[in-house]
């Protein structure tokens, strides 16, 4: 597949799962760094610390992504390896968050119910776009001499 098919398949795909990914994770990372600064007592101390980081990292991920995500469909691949490691590291702090999110809902699933299936829109859907990204990034093409 050529390199601006590609591309525009990335295109569809990043509308697709992220916009419902960046409206609600967003939305949520916002809210668990919200709680943490205020001053109500919401949570205990330890829980509001575990929010801030789940918070900040779900924020990191999301704006890495959409930078990486820019700079592929700008510049293609040549672009992704151009890129310097805070994107990298920013979408990685991200997908550590999104993954916390994946085994919560999979603790509740366990114990009963399908309602929590719907947290997966909150960030996790954006492990797939990302890992596309890695894999441009670092796999080799066929402009590299590989078939």
């Amino acid at each position: 597949m050529d390199d601006t098919t590609q591309r525009r398949l990335y295109f569809i795909q990043a509308l697709v799962l992220g916009i419902p990914a960046v409206a609600a994770g967003g939305t949520l990372a916002v809210i668990a760094v919200m709680v943490f600064f205020s001053r109500n007592n919401y949570v205990s101390g330890l829980q509001s610390v575990t929010l801030l980081a789940w918070g900040l990292s779900g924020i990191v991920g999301l704006l890495a992504w959409a930078w990486l995500s820019i700079v592929y469909l700008r510049g293609g691949r040549d672009g992704l390896r151009r890129t310097g490691p805070l994107g990298w590291i920013g979408m990685a702090v991200g997908s550590l968050g999104a993954l916390v999110v994946v085994v919560f809902v999979a603790r509740l699933v366990l114990q009963g119910g399908w309602a929590p299936l719907g947290y997966l829109a909150a960030g996790p859907l954006l492990l797939i776009p990302s890992a596309q990204l890695v894999w441009l990034r670092w796999a080799r093409g066929a402009e590299h001499g590989a078939t």
